[in-house]
């Protein structure tokens, strides 16, 4: 990764990228800034010292009556890092995947919203096309706690890695759109509540606006932050021969420096809505408070007919799964999981064995029933630690006490950081640059 992301909620105006001084990181109305030397000192701070407990209830993993040791670290008021190891010896090589008897090593991050005094929401770099480490995105946002979030596009793309793969709310702007994924589950957190809400999602967008005849058009977008598809027969500029509808996408300043460039048109929108400039060609620099709305193929031409109206109206709708609009505040943020493990306390976590459902390091998030927000990493592909399938994940879920909970990326991408530091076992033996992280921040 060359090129880190952060973006902050809390800052005012400014623009200023700096590879080379991460302190003067990318500010824009709803992200996180990297905060240079002071986050690294603050990261380096001494945590509580752990102490040991036996007096909650045994994981559910594995044979019952394994050895289970935990440790308890206090953050602060309210929000706690417990380290579980349960059962004994290291697994033999050949037997991670079915071994009964583990070793398995579990971290959990408890938040409760009664007491925790703090922002639970998600971290992205200096952009979002791009990815960083979660300890990076810890550090930044001076975090509590920070754990990797959605899956994202990692090997898909060489270009973008970072690009989320489903919803992703930041500060209450959508800037990427429910993708229709067997088993994907959008999560949204309230980030002073704290509460959480996951389910399946639905997006529709459309740009409405007249064209010189003045008729009024109404274009549909398909896409948030994703570079348009261009096709076979629109790759030349002016093409006569192109026929084929192509895509409209619809980037935010959370994207990349710049938007994609290539064959098309764009349209760059004020705060105000109304058109900035509008270009028979794609690629360009947003600030802070502009968005663009970026079309190929025969749909290009439509898109710069209707930035003649001056004001095309953008509007956009998130859906639950009963059709219900979904109302989005500055306090939202949310990440994309795959696949439920827990639905009011029942474990509805797919069984199988295809590779995705086998044992694999995991990170859930999920809430109790009286709100307490948990993020749990279960490390693995290791003698130390042999992973857990999605049910045996579930099971871990409904042990801690949650009634809700989803499955976040996992494999290599599983980590916890407490103040920018690792705690836990990564299986690659380093840590994995990620899409984004879910923080606390005091």
């Amino acid at each position: 990764m060359t090129d880190p992301r952060h973006l902050n909620a809390l800052a005012t105006a400014g623009n200023r990228r700096a590879r080379s001084t991460r302190a003067l990181a990318t500010t824009l109305a709803v992200a996180l800034i990297p905060l240079g030397a002071a986050s690294a000192a603050a990261a380096g701070s001494a945590a509580p010292a752990a102490k040991s407990t036996t007096k909650s209830p045994a994981v559910d993993i594995g044979k019952p009556g394994l050895p289970e040791k935990r440790s308890v670290t206090k953050l602060a008021p309210g929000v706690s890092v417990t380290t579980i190891v349960r059962g004994g010896a290291p697994a033999r090589a050949g037997a991670i995947n079915t071994t009964p008897y583990g070793p398995w090593r579990i971290r959990v991050a408890t938040i409760e919203p009664g007491r925790a005094k703090g922002q639970l929401r998600t971290a992205i770099g200096y952009d979002l096309a791009h990815s960083e480490t979660v300890s990076t995105l810890g550090t930044w946002s001076r975090s509590l706690v920070a754990m990797n979030g959605s899956f994202f596009a990692f090997t898909r793309s060489k270009a973008y890695p970072g690009d989320p793969l489903g919803l992703a709310v930041n500060g209450g702007t959508i800037v990427s759109e429910p993708m229709r994924v067997a088993g994907h589950v959008g999560l949204l957190m309230d980030s002073t509540s704290k509460k959480l809400r996951m389910g399946s999602y639905t997006w529709t967008a459309t740009l409405t606006g007249s064209t010189p005849g003045n008729t009024r058009e109404v274009l549909a977008v398909g896409a948030v932050n994703s570079p348009p598809v261009v096709p076979a027969d629109c790759t030349l500029p002016g093409s006569a021969g192109c026929t084929s509808r192509g895509s409209v996408i619809r980037f935010t300043p959370h994207w990349a420096k710049t938007t994609p460039a290539g064959v098309g048109s764009e349209v760059v929108l004020g705060k105000d809505g109304c058109v900035v400039r509008a270009t028979p060609r794609r690629g360009t620099a947003l600030t802070p408070a502009q968005t663009s709305i970026q079309a190929t193929g025969t749909s290009a031409a439509r898109l710069l007919e209707l930035a003649g109206s001056g004001c095309p109206a953008f509007s956009e709708t998130l859906r639950d799964g009963s059709g219900k609009a979904v109302k989005l505040t500055p306090t939202t943020f949310g990440v994309t999981g795959r696949y439920r493990l827990l639905a009011d306390g029942k474990n509805v976590a797919p069984s199988g064995s295809s590779a995705f459902l086998r044992r694999h390091p995991r990170s859930i998030m999920g809430s109790t029933a009286d709100g307490t927000v948990m993020m749990v990493t279960i490390d693995g592909r290791s003698t130390l630690s042999v992973g857990a399938t999605l049910v045996e994940a579930a099971s871990v879920a409904r042990s801690l006490g949650m009634t809700n909970a989803v499955n976040l990326d996992g494999g290599g991408s599983t980590a916890m950081a407490v103040r920018g530091k690792v705690l836990n076992r990564l299986s690659e033996g380093r840590e994995r640059a990620v899409g984004d992280a879910v923080v606390f921040m005091p």
